[in-house]
Order: structure tokens, then C-alpha cells, then sequence
């Protein structure tokens, strides 16, 4: 039987099954059969071609490690000269990807916070590589070149091990919790260079009292 629960980014999908094992809550979704564009001659088809069941890590719900199975479908074109094969498009998860968007964008907040890659993932029930491929993602494409830096700012260190540094330093907007930066190391002199060309607006810094922050931004 059909359950209409709305839960967490699952609100466009009908949940078929839902059951506890292995230590996981698992939900089996889908979503409604509706018509879709063939993304190859623009033709409008219904016609369903198969299905795929993908496992997918989702948030906690309940308190509980969630699995999602998705019953992804898969359309036909119905134009005779084109007959493109292609996934109906979906909310829930980005191509190639085996964790929900809700789940990445959940982590992808954590890390503003969290003490170290392994501590994240520990609160995330996933790896620590994984972690570190988000943070990489955030630093490659979620972050903008910053020119000026807000009035606000919140500093902290983050042990990342990339490019040889051990430890890398974060620069987030703590009244919209958004990372706005990621320096490739935590030393001093990197920090003042960095909040000299870019923080002429900043009026308050939230931070530990690491004497390496502090002098920093006392010499900016």
C-alpha cells in the first residue's frame, strides 16, 4: 500500500515500502509516470522502456540510517527516427551520485562545524573519503571567488591533508551558514595576505584564540 507521508526531500515520491533492517530504516520510492521531453529530438513520450533499483544513502529519519531504493524509470522516444533511451528526471539524486541531494547538502553544512573529516563522517554513518570528495566538490564549484568579505566572519581550521597541508582554513558567513572561502593552508601569513585583500569590510571575527588566527587578523 502507497504511503503519502511527506518527508525531506522525498515529497515529490510515493513511498511503496517502508521497513527496518540491518540497522538502517529502508524506503522504497518512485515517482508518478508522467510524460517527458526526449532530451534528444524534443519529442513527448509516456512510453516506459524499463526500470533500475538504485540504493541510495538518504539523512537520518527517525533518528534512524536511511536507505532510499529508488525505482528509477526509464523512457522510450516514441519517434520511430530517434528512439532515445533516456532516465526520467527526478529531485531526489544527481547523476552518478549514490547519496541524495538532501544528504549532500546536510554534509556539506556540517563541514562549516565539524572538528575534522572523521568526526563527520562518523555523524553521517559514511566514509571519511567521502567526506573529503564533498569538501573538495564545495571548494571547486559551491564557492564563488570572493572579492569582499561581509562585515561578519567566522574563521576555523579544518584538518583536510590536501596539497600536502595537514590542515586547511575555512572563512564561512555564520549569519547565513555558508562557506565562503577555503585557504589552502592555516599558516599566518596566508591568512593576513588573504584577509588584507579581501577583508576591508569585515568589522567582526568569530574564531578560536589559536595565537596564528589572532595575530593574523591583528596584522591585517
Amino acid at each position: 500500500m502507497h504511503s503519502n507521508i511527506s518527508l525531506p526531500g522525498l515529497e515529490a515520491f510515493i513511498i511503496t515500502k517502508s521497513f527496518e533492517r540491518d540497522g538502517y530504516y529502508q524506503l522504497h520510492v518512485e515517482l508518478k509516470r508522467e510524460p517527458h521531453h526526449c532530451p534528444c529530438c524534443g519529442q513527448i513520450t509516456n512510453r516506459v522502456h524499463d526500470y533500475r533499483l538504485q540504493k541510495i544513502k538518504h539523512n537520518h529519519l527517525f533518528s534512524r540510517s536511511t536507505l532510499l531504493f529508488y525505482r528509477k524509470r526509464r523512457y522510450v522516444c516514441v519517434n520511430d527516427e530517434c528512439k532515445k533511451r533516456f532516465y526520467e528526471k527526478n529531485t531526489l539524486v544527481e547523476r552518478y551520485q549514490r547519496q541524495s541531494r538532501e544528504f549532500n547538502q546536510a554534509m556539506s553544512l556540517e563541514l562549516i562545524g565539524g572538528k575534522n573529516f572523521k568526526d563527520v563522517a562518523s555523524r553521517f554513518d559514511t566514509s571519511p573519503t567521502t567526506v573529503m570528495r564533498r569538501f573538495d566538490q564545495i571548494g571547486l564549484s559551491m564557492l564563488q571567488e570572493t572579492k569582499q568579505l561581509p562585515e561578519v566572519i567566522a574563521i576555523d581550521e579544518y584538518k583536510g591533508d590536501a596539497g600536502g597541508e595537514k590542515y586547511q582554513t575555512v572563512i564561512a558567513d555564520p549569519i547565513d551558514r555558508k562557506p565562503l572561502d577555503i585557504l589552502k593552508d592555516r599558516k599566518k601569513e596566508t591568512l593576513k595576505a588573504y584577509l588584507r585583500k579581501h577583508g576591508g569590510n569585515v568589522k567582526v571575527v568569530v574564531m578560536d584564540m589559536s595565537p596564528s588566527f589572532k595575530a593574523a587578523v591583528d596584522q591585517a
